[in-house]
Protein backbone atom coordinates (compact mmCIF):
# COMPACT_ATOMS: atom_id res chain seq x y z
CA UNK A 1 0.00 0.00 0.00
CA UNK A 2 2.54 2.34 0.79
CA UNK A 3 3.94 1.48 -2.81
CA UNK A 4 0.78 2.59 -4.60
CA UNK A 5 1.00 5.90 -2.28
CA UNK A 6 4.47 6.54 -3.22
CA UNK A 7 3.49 6.24 -7.20
CA UNK A 8 0.15 8.05 -7.31
CA UNK A 9 -0.82 11.03 -5.97
CA UNK A 10 -2.45 11.36 -2.72
CA UNK A 11 -3.82 13.65 -0.24
CA UNK A 12 -0.82 12.98 2.34
CA UNK A 13 1.59 14.51 -0.21
CA UNK A 14 2.47 18.18 -0.83
CA UNK A 15 1.16 20.47 -3.62
CA UNK A 16 4.06 20.02 -5.05
CA UNK A 17 5.06 16.57 -5.14
CA UNK A 18 1.06 15.69 -6.12
CA UNK A 19 1.50 17.55 -9.33
CA UNK A 20 4.74 16.18 -10.06
CA UNK A 21 3.24 12.37 -9.99
CA UNK A 22 0.48 13.47 -11.91
CA UNK A 23 2.72 14.85 -14.57
CA UNK A 24 4.15 12.10 -15.00
CA UNK A 25 1.55 9.67 -14.69
CA UNK A 26 0.27 12.15 -17.98
CA UNK A 27 3.69 11.43 -19.76
CA UNK A 28 3.22 8.31 -18.97
CA UNK A 29 -0.26 7.78 -20.51
CA UNK A 30 0.32 9.67 -23.27
CA UNK A 31 3.59 6.89 -23.86
CA UNK A 32 1.35 4.01 -23.46
CA UNK A 33 -1.53 5.54 -25.78
CA UNK A 34 1.53 6.59 -28.57
CA UNK A 35 2.05 2.22 -28.58
CA UNK A 36 -1.21 1.34 -28.37
CA UNK A 37 -2.12 4.05 -31.34
CA UNK A 38 1.15 2.19 -33.29
CA UNK A 39 0.16 -1.13 -32.58
CA UNK A 40 -2.91 -0.72 -34.06
CA UNK A 41 -2.19 0.68 -37.06
CA UNK A 42 0.44 -1.76 -38.03
CA UNK A 43 -2.21 -4.57 -37.19
CA UNK A 44 -4.28 -2.96 -39.54
CA UNK A 45 -1.74 -2.72 -42.27
CA UNK A 46 -0.52 -5.95 -41.83
CA UNK A 47 -4.47 -7.36 -42.01
CA UNK A 48 -4.37 -5.76 -45.42
CA UNK A 49 -7.14 -4.09 -47.60
CA UNK A 50 -10.29 -6.13 -48.10
CA UNK A 51 -9.75 -8.84 -51.19
CA UNK A 52 -11.77 -9.07 -54.15
CA UNK A 53 -12.18 -11.29 -57.04
CA UNK A 54 -11.54 -9.86 -60.55
CA UNK A 55 -14.50 -10.46 -62.68
CA UNK A 56 -14.64 -11.40 -66.28
CA UNK A 57 -15.72 -8.40 -68.30
CA UNK A 58 -13.86 -9.45 -71.83
CA UNK A 59 -16.16 -9.20 -74.77
CA UNK A 60 -18.66 -7.01 -73.07
CA UNK A 61 -19.57 -3.36 -73.61
CA UNK A 62 -17.00 -0.46 -72.04
CA UNK A 63 -19.99 0.54 -70.24
CA UNK A 64 -21.54 -2.58 -68.75
CA UNK A 65 -17.81 -3.47 -68.24
CA UNK A 66 -17.09 -0.33 -65.90
CA UNK A 67 -20.27 -0.85 -63.85
CA UNK A 68 -18.75 -4.38 -62.97
CA UNK A 69 -16.01 -3.18 -61.78
CA UNK A 70 -17.25 -0.46 -59.91
CA UNK A 71 -19.02 -2.43 -57.94
CA UNK A 72 -16.27 -4.37 -57.02
CA UNK A 73 -14.36 -1.51 -55.97
CA UNK A 74 -11.86 -1.74 -58.90
CA UNK A 75 -10.63 0.85 -61.05
CA UNK A 76 -10.31 0.44 -64.59
CA UNK A 77 -6.82 1.62 -66.42
CA UNK A 78 -8.13 2.25 -70.65
CA UNK A 79 -6.23 1.44 -73.38
CA UNK A 80 -7.08 1.50 -77.24
CA UNK A 81 -6.49 -0.66 -80.73
CA UNK A 82 -8.13 -1.60 -83.87
CA UNK A 83 -9.73 -5.04 -84.39
CA UNK A 84 -11.31 -6.83 -86.77
CA UNK A 85 -13.12 -9.30 -84.69
CA UNK A 86 -14.57 -6.76 -81.90
CA UNK A 87 -16.83 -3.70 -82.32
CA UNK A 88 -15.87 -0.33 -81.57
CA UNK A 89 -16.20 -0.39 -77.95
CA UNK A 90 -16.10 -3.88 -76.84
CA UNK A 91 -13.39 -5.37 -74.49
CA UNK A 92 -10.86 -7.02 -76.09
CA UNK A 93 -8.68 -8.38 -73.20
CA UNK A 94 -8.09 -7.86 -69.68
CA UNK A 95 -5.43 -7.65 -66.86
CA UNK A 96 -5.40 -8.99 -64.38
CA UNK A 97 -7.32 -12.27 -66.06
CA UNK A 98 -10.72 -13.06 -64.66
CA UNK A 99 -11.22 -14.53 -61.12
CA UNK A 100 -7.83 -13.17 -60.01
CA UNK A 101 -8.00 -12.08 -56.06
CA UNK A 102 -6.36 -9.18 -55.80
CA UNK A 103 -7.01 -6.18 -53.37
CA UNK A 104 -9.70 -3.41 -53.23
CA UNK A 105 -8.73 -0.35 -55.00
CA UNK A 106 -6.67 -2.25 -57.54
CA UNK A 107 -6.14 -0.78 -61.05
CA UNK A 108 -7.62 -3.35 -63.70
CA UNK A 109 -5.96 -3.01 -67.38
CA UNK A 110 -8.66 -2.82 -70.68
CA UNK A 111 -8.06 -3.12 -73.79
CA UNK A 112 -10.93 -1.71 -76.00
CA UNK A 113 -11.38 -1.93 -79.67
CA UNK A 114 -11.65 1.09 -81.63
CA UNK A 115 -13.22 -1.35 -84.37
CA UNK A 116 -11.97 -1.92 -87.58
CA UNK A 117 -9.23 0.01 -89.34
CA UNK A 118 -11.65 1.09 -92.07
CA UNK A 119 -15.26 0.85 -91.80
CA UNK A 120 -15.95 2.29 -94.88
CA UNK A 121 -15.21 1.84 -98.46
CA UNK A 122 -13.10 4.16 -100.15
CA UNK A 123 -13.26 5.52 -103.55
CA UNK A 124 -10.31 3.56 -105.83
CA UNK A 125 -11.96 4.62 -109.21
CA UNK A 126 -8.80 6.12 -111.19
CA UNK A 127 -6.06 4.14 -108.76
CA UNK A 128 -3.57 1.84 -109.95
CA UNK A 129 -4.94 -1.48 -109.07
CA UNK A 130 -1.11 -2.40 -108.10
CA UNK A 131 -1.37 0.34 -105.53
CA UNK A 132 -4.78 -0.61 -104.38
CA UNK A 133 -3.15 -4.04 -103.74
CA UNK A 134 -0.43 -2.76 -101.96
CA UNK A 135 -2.33 -0.44 -99.76
CA UNK A 136 -5.61 -3.06 -98.79
CA UNK A 137 -2.24 -5.43 -97.77
CA UNK A 138 -0.60 -2.94 -95.66
CA UNK A 139 -3.87 -1.85 -94.05
CA UNK A 140 -4.70 -5.06 -92.93
CA UNK A 141 -1.29 -6.21 -92.01
CA UNK A 142 -1.37 -6.58 -88.61
CA UNK A 143 -5.30 -7.17 -88.63
CA UNK A 144 -8.29 -9.70 -89.88
CA UNK A 145 -8.99 -8.50 -93.68
CA UNK A 146 -12.62 -6.92 -93.84
CA UNK A 147 -11.94 -5.68 -97.42
CA UNK A 148 -10.62 -8.07 -100.39
CA UNK A 149 -10.67 -7.65 -103.94
CA UNK A 150 -12.65 -10.30 -105.69
CA UNK A 151 -10.97 -12.48 -108.25
CA UNK A 152 -10.79 -12.52 -110.85
CA UNK A 153 -10.62 -8.84 -111.68
CA UNK A 154 -12.87 -7.88 -114.55
CA UNK A 155 -10.42 -6.02 -117.34
CA UNK A 156 -11.85 -3.87 -120.15
CA UNK A 157 -10.41 -2.03 -123.27
CA UNK A 158 -10.53 1.35 -122.32
CA UNK A 159 -8.18 4.70 -123.15
CA UNK A 160 -7.10 5.04 -119.58
CA UNK A 161 -3.75 3.85 -119.25
CA UNK A 162 -3.48 -0.22 -118.37
CA UNK A 163 -4.15 -0.98 -114.55
CA UNK A 164 -6.13 1.85 -114.29
CA UNK A 165 -9.54 1.06 -111.79
CA UNK A 166 -12.42 2.28 -114.17
CA UNK A 167 -15.24 0.93 -111.10
CA UNK A 168 -15.91 -0.41 -108.08
CA UNK A 169 -18.96 -2.47 -106.38
CA UNK A 170 -19.90 -1.69 -103.30
CA UNK A 171 -19.75 2.10 -104.22
CA UNK A 172 -17.49 4.13 -102.42
CA UNK A 173 -18.77 5.05 -98.75
CA UNK A 174 -20.61 1.86 -97.74
CA UNK A 175 -20.53 0.51 -94.34
CA UNK A 176 -18.40 -2.42 -94.11
CA UNK A 177 -19.68 -4.76 -90.95
CA UNK A 178 -18.15 -7.85 -92.40
CA UNK A 179 -15.94 -9.05 -94.51
CA UNK A 180 -16.60 -7.62 -98.22
CA UNK A 181 -15.46 -8.02 -101.05
CA UNK A 182 -14.45 -5.60 -104.05
CA UNK A 183 -15.30 -6.01 -107.41
CA UNK A 184 -13.06 -3.71 -109.71
CA UNK A 185 -12.81 -3.00 -113.47
CA UNK A 186 -10.00 -2.37 -114.67
CA UNK A 187 -8.63 -1.08 -117.62
CA UNK A 188 -6.57 -3.30 -120.48
CA UNK A 189 -5.55 -0.23 -121.96
CA UNK A 190 -6.76 1.38 -125.42
CA UNK A 191 -7.49 -1.05 -128.12
CA UNK A 192 -5.98 -1.63 -131.22
CA UNK A 193 -3.08 1.00 -130.05
CA UNK A 194 -0.15 0.59 -133.26
CA UNK A 195 3.51 0.71 -133.06
CA UNK A 196 6.38 1.41 -135.17
CA UNK A 197 8.50 -1.87 -135.09
CA UNK A 198 12.24 -0.27 -134.75
CA UNK A 199 15.20 -1.71 -136.80
CA UNK A 200 17.43 -4.23 -135.01
CA UNK A 201 19.02 -6.02 -138.48
CA UNK A 202 22.84 -5.09 -137.67
CA UNK A 203 22.66 -4.33 -133.87
CA UNK A 204 24.98 -6.18 -131.30
CA UNK A 205 22.40 -8.26 -129.11
CA UNK A 206 23.08 -6.55 -126.05
CA UNK A 207 22.00 -3.22 -127.71
CA UNK A 208 19.00 -5.09 -128.65
CA UNK A 209 17.86 -6.32 -125.58
CA UNK A 210 18.23 -2.76 -123.57
CA UNK A 211 15.98 -1.23 -126.22
CA UNK A 212 13.68 -3.45 -126.59
CA UNK A 213 13.27 -3.73 -123.02
CA UNK A 214 13.23 0.10 -122.55
CA UNK A 215 10.14 0.11 -125.18
CA UNK A 216 8.31 -2.64 -123.44
CA UNK A 217 8.48 -4.84 -126.54
CA UNK A 218 7.63 -8.04 -125.75
CA UNK A 219 10.60 -10.18 -128.03
CA UNK A 220 12.02 -13.24 -128.19
CA UNK A 221 15.70 -14.47 -129.54
CA UNK A 222 16.73 -18.05 -131.59
CA UNK A 223 20.33 -18.16 -131.88
CA UNK A 224 22.39 -19.66 -134.95
CA UNK A 225 26.22 -19.60 -136.49
CA UNK A 226 27.29 -16.59 -138.35
CA UNK A 227 27.22 -17.33 -142.27
CA UNK A 228 29.01 -15.85 -144.86
CA UNK A 229 30.33 -12.10 -143.91
CA UNK A 230 28.04 -12.22 -140.92
CA UNK A 231 28.98 -10.31 -137.95
CA UNK A 232 29.02 -12.66 -134.49
CA UNK A 233 27.00 -12.05 -131.77
CA UNK A 234 24.36 -9.42 -134.00
CA UNK A 235 20.74 -9.77 -135.37
CA UNK A 236 20.36 -11.18 -138.81
CA UNK A 237 16.90 -10.91 -139.23
CA UNK A 238 13.89 -9.78 -137.32
CA UNK A 239 9.56 -10.10 -138.16
CA UNK A 240 7.77 -7.76 -138.09
CA UNK A 241 9.71 -5.98 -140.41
CA UNK A 242 11.54 -2.45 -139.59
CA UNK A 243 8.88 0.14 -139.53
CA UNK A 244 5.74 -1.84 -139.80
CA UNK A 245 3.02 -0.91 -137.64
CA UNK A 246 1.76 -3.78 -134.99
CA UNK A 247 -0.81 -3.94 -132.04
CA UNK A 248 0.52 -2.58 -128.86
CA UNK A 249 1.96 -5.93 -127.08
CA UNK A 250 3.02 -7.70 -130.34
CA UNK A 251 6.04 -9.89 -130.14
CA UNK A 252 9.29 -8.85 -131.76
CA UNK A 253 11.15 -12.15 -133.44
CA UNK A 254 14.92 -11.84 -133.48
CA UNK A 255 17.44 -14.22 -135.07
CA UNK A 256 20.77 -13.57 -133.93
CA UNK A 257 24.59 -14.80 -134.82
CA UNK A 258 26.11 -16.74 -132.00
CA UNK A 259 29.16 -14.67 -130.30
CA UNK A 260 32.61 -16.04 -131.60
CA UNK A 261 34.55 -14.70 -128.41
CA UNK A 262 33.88 -14.62 -125.07
CA UNK A 263 35.91 -13.25 -122.26
CA UNK A 264 37.80 -15.99 -120.09
CA UNK A 265 35.60 -16.71 -117.09
CA UNK A 266 32.62 -15.89 -118.97
CA UNK A 267 29.61 -17.51 -120.59
CA UNK A 268 27.21 -17.49 -123.64
CA UNK A 269 23.34 -18.67 -123.41
CA UNK A 270 20.02 -17.73 -123.72
CA UNK A 271 17.49 -17.89 -120.96
CA UNK A 272 14.55 -19.29 -121.70
CA UNK A 273 11.00 -19.55 -120.22
CA UNK A 274 7.33 -19.39 -120.42
CA UNK A 275 5.17 -16.92 -118.44
CA UNK A 276 1.44 -17.02 -117.84
CA UNK A 277 -0.64 -14.69 -119.90
CA UNK A 278 -1.29 -12.08 -117.99
CA UNK A 279 -4.54 -9.26 -118.38
CA UNK A 280 -1.99 -5.79 -118.00
CA UNK A 281 1.76 -5.62 -118.69
CA UNK A 282 3.87 -7.33 -115.13
CA UNK A 283 7.04 -6.02 -114.03
CA UNK A 284 9.22 -8.36 -115.18
CA UNK A 285 13.04 -8.39 -114.26
CA UNK A 286 15.96 -11.25 -114.95
CA UNK A 287 18.80 -10.97 -112.62
CA UNK A 288 22.46 -12.43 -112.70
CA UNK A 289 24.17 -13.22 -109.41
CA UNK A 290 27.56 -13.90 -109.07
CA UNK A 291 30.29 -13.84 -106.56
CA UNK A 292 31.46 -10.78 -108.54
CA UNK A 293 27.82 -9.82 -107.46
CA UNK A 294 24.46 -8.96 -109.01
CA UNK A 295 23.82 -7.44 -112.11
CA UNK A 296 20.56 -6.70 -114.04
CA UNK A 297 20.18 -8.24 -117.47
CA UNK A 298 16.63 -7.33 -118.50
CA UNK A 299 13.88 -4.88 -116.77
CA UNK A 300 10.88 -4.33 -118.19
CA UNK A 301 6.73 -4.39 -118.62
CA UNK A 302 5.50 -7.44 -120.48
CA UNK A 303 2.64 -8.77 -120.91
CA UNK A 304 3.48 -12.78 -120.49
CA UNK A 305 4.02 -15.77 -122.36
CA UNK A 306 7.00 -17.33 -124.05
CA UNK A 307 10.84 -15.30 -123.34
CA UNK A 308 13.93 -16.07 -124.75
CA UNK A 309 16.78 -13.47 -123.12
CA UNK A 310 20.45 -13.78 -124.57
CA UNK A 311 22.99 -12.95 -122.37
CA UNK A 312 26.72 -12.92 -121.39
CA UNK A 313 27.84 -13.42 -117.76
CA UNK A 314 29.86 -14.52 -115.11
CA UNK A 315 30.84 -18.69 -115.38
CA UNK A 316 28.95 -20.01 -112.28
CA UNK A 317 26.28 -17.10 -112.24
CA UNK A 318 22.37 -17.90 -111.26
CA UNK A 319 19.58 -16.02 -113.02
CA UNK A 320 17.03 -15.24 -111.75
CA UNK A 321 13.60 -13.84 -112.66
CA UNK A 322 11.45 -11.60 -111.07
CA UNK A 323 7.72 -10.76 -111.35
CA UNK A 324 6.47 -7.89 -109.43
CA UNK A 325 9.86 -8.52 -107.45
CA UNK A 326 8.80 -11.78 -106.45
CA UNK A 327 11.06 -14.71 -107.33
CA UNK A 328 9.95 -17.02 -110.71
CA UNK A 329 12.49 -19.23 -111.40
CA UNK A 330 15.54 -19.09 -111.42
CA UNK A 331 18.48 -21.06 -113.72
CA UNK A 332 22.18 -22.26 -113.30
CA UNK A 333 24.22 -19.71 -116.24
CA UNK A 334 25.21 -21.53 -119.51
CA UNK A 335 22.67 -24.55 -119.07
CA UNK A 336 20.89 -25.25 -122.22
CA UNK A 337 22.19 -23.05 -125.73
Amino acid sequence: MSSITRIFPNQKDPPERRNFKLMILLIVAMFVLMVLIGFVTFWLSVRGAEEVLVPNVESKELIAALIELQEKELYPRLQVRYSSDYEKGMVIEQRPSAGTIVRVGRRISLTVSRGPVIDRVEDYVGQKLEDVQIHLQTLFASYRALLKIKEPVSYVFDPEPAGTILAQKPEPGTVIDSVTELELVVSRGPRGELVEVPEFIDMEFQNAVAQLSSANFPFIFSVRRAEGEEKAGVIVAQTPQPESEVPYGSVIQLTMTRPERVARGRVFGVFEYVLPDYPIMVDVTLDSISEEGNTTILAMKHPGGPISIPYIVDEGSELILYIFDQEEIRQQAGVGR
